[in-house]
C-alpha cells in the first residue's frame, strides 16, 4: 500500500514543502493529474530562469505522455510563444476537438499563413462554441470576425480625413498590437489628416515578403489589387513578424517590436516629412540639387552661390516650403572667398533657417532642414515640432505620397 500511502501523505503538506515535491515528483512517473500539478507548481513560482522553465517544461511533457489533456494545450502554448509551430501542432492534433486546442491551431494557422487549415478549424471552433458558450470563446470568435478572418457583416464606417489609411498585419498577437499602436494618444495631432479602418488579417503567405529581419520590409505590392477592403483607401499600413520600417511610396510597413514613435516618425512620411539622418547613397533624393519642392522639411539645393546676396536670398526662399516663417534678419548665407555658401549659423535655436541636415550631401549640394534643433525625423524619440504641424496644416495635400495604385503599377510592371 505504498502508493495510497504517498497520496495520502501528499495532502498534508504544503506545496512548497520540500516532502510535497518529493512525493508529487514519485506519483507523477505513473500519474498525469499530479505530473500536471508540478508543472503548475513550477509556473506559479517561475522566475523566467532557464532552470525553472525546464522544469515546467519536463512535468508538462511528464503529463503529456500520461494522456493530460489541459498540459497538451499549456505545453502547446508555450512551443507556440518559442515560434516551435510544428511541435506545437503535433501536441494539438489528436486534441482536435477541445475548443482551446482549437484556439491554439487557428492562431498557428494564422501565423502560418495557412488560409485552408484557418478555415477548417475555424468551423470546428464555431460548432464547439455553441455547445461550450464560454465567454473567453465568444471573444476570440467577436476578434476573427473584426480582423476578417471569419467573414463579417460589419461595414467600414466612413471617416473625414485627408487620407484614409488600411491596416493589416499577420497574426492574432500583431493585430492586437497594431490597434494598440493606432490608439496611440501620439498620434492625435495626425488626426486631421489620416485615419485608419479597422485592422485586418492578412496571410504571410499571400503578401510573400522578401527580406532578411536585418533588411527594410519588402514584399510583393501586387497583391493588393482589386481588394474590397481597399475601396476609398489612400495608403496602406502593414505589420509583418521582422524587418526594418520603411514607407513604400503609399505602403508603410513596420514589424512587431516597432514603437509608437517608430510608427509615428513612418506615417509622418505618408504626409511628406523626409528623414533628417542619412538616406542611402543610391537614394534618389540625393542624386541632385531638387527640380522642384518635394517636401515639408527638407531641400534639396546647391552649395555654393554667385551674384548679389538680396538675388541669391530671394532664389533660395523661392525653393524652401517654409519661407514665410523665416524672418528677414535670418542670415541663410555665408560669404566666402569662393562665393556665398549656404546655411544658417549662429541664430537663437528656435529661430527658422537654412540648417545643414545628414539626409544627404555633395560637394555641389546639401540638405537643407529648417530648424536647428533634433527632431523626431532624425531621432524616432524627439519630438514632432510645431512648426511641421503649421507646414502640414498650410500645404496638407501637397506632399502626400502617391496612391497604393502606384506600388501596385510599379510591382506589375516589374513582373
Amino acid at each position: 500500500g505504498l502508493k495510497s500511502m504517498l497520496y495520502q501523505r501528499l495532502d498534508t503538506y504544503e506545496q512548497d514543502d520540500k516532502k510535497w515535491q518529493n512525493i508529487a515528483k514519485l506519483l507523477a512517473k505513473n500519474d498525469g493529474e499530479i505530473a500536471f500539478k508540478l508543472a503548475n507548481y513550477f509556473i506559479n513560482k517561475s522566475d523566467g530562469s532557464r532552470a525553472e522553465n525546464r522544469n515546467i517544461e519536463l512535468w508538462l511533457m511528464q503529463a503529456v505522455r500520461l494522456g493530460n489533456h489541459k498540459a497538451k494545450v499549456i505545453l502547446a502554448r508555450i512551443y507556440f510563444d518559442n515560434n516551435k509551430l510544428l511541435a506545437a501542432k503535433k501536441i494539438l492534433l489528436p486534441i482536435q476537438s477541445n475548443i482551446q486546442a482549437l484556439t491554439l491551431l487557428i492562431e498557428i494557422s494564422l501565423l502560418k499563413g495557412e488560409l485552408k487549415e484557418v478555415a477548417y478549424y475555424v468551423r470546428m471552433f464555431e460548432k464547439r462554441n455553441e455547445i461550450v458558450q464560454k465567454e473567453k470563446y465568444h471573444k476570440f470568435q467577436q476578434k476573427l470576425e473584426r480582423y476578417g478572418v471569419i467573414s463579417s457583416s460589419t461595414a467600414d464606417t466612413k471617416i473625414d480625413c485627408l487620407a484614409t489609411i488600411a491596416p493589416f498585419a499577420t497574426n492574432i498577437h500583431n493585430l492586437e498590437y497594431f490597434e494598440k499602436l493606432i490608439a496611440s494618444p501620439n498620434l492625435k495631432v495626425l488626426k486631421p489628416y489620416i485615419c485608419f479602418s479597422p485592422v485586418k488579417y492578412i496571410s504571410k503567405i499571400e503578401l510573400d515578403c522578401q527580406h532578411s529581419e536585418n533588411q527594410a520590409i519588402q514584399c510583393d505590392e501586387s497583391i493588393w489589387q482589386n481588394k474590397n477592403a481597399l475601396i476609398n483607401k489612400r495608403f496602406i499600413a502593414v505589420l509583418v513578424e521582422k524587418g526594418g520600417a520603411n514607407v513604400n511610396s503609399g505602403i508603410l510597413y513596420i514589424d512587431s517590436n516597432d514603437t509608437e514613435e517608430v510608427f509615428f516618425h513612418e506615417l509622418t512620411h505618408l504626409l511628406g516629412f523626409i528623414d533628417e539622418y542619412p538616406l542611402p547613397k543610391d537614394h534618389f533624393r540625393c542624386s541632385s540639387v531638387q527640380q522642384s519642392m518635394f517636401s515639408h522639411n527638407i531641400a534639396i539645393l546647391p552649395r555654393l552661390y554667385q551674384g548679389s546676396r538680396k538675388g541669391i536670398r530671394e532664389k533660395i526662399l523661392n525653393e524652401l516650403p517654409w519661407a514665410k516663417y523665416i524672418s528677414s534678419d535670418t542670415s541663410l548665407l555665408l560669404e566666402t572667398s569662393k562665393g556665398w555658401v549656404l546655411e544658417t549659423l549662429d541664430e537663437s535655436p528656435d529661430a527658422v533657417g537654412a540648417y545643414l541636415a545628414e539626409t544627404c550631401s555633395d560637394k555641389n549640394f546639401v540638405a537643407i532642414r529648417p530648424l536647428k534643433q533634433r527632431t523626431s525625423l532624425r531621432y524616432f524619440e524627439e519630438k514632432f515640432p510645431a512648426l511641421y504641424l503649421k507646414l502640414l496644416a498650410d500645404n496638407p495635400n501637397k506632399f502626400l505620397m502617391p496612391h497604393f495604385i502606384h506600388n501596385v503599377l510599379n510591382a506589375e510592371s516589374k513582373k
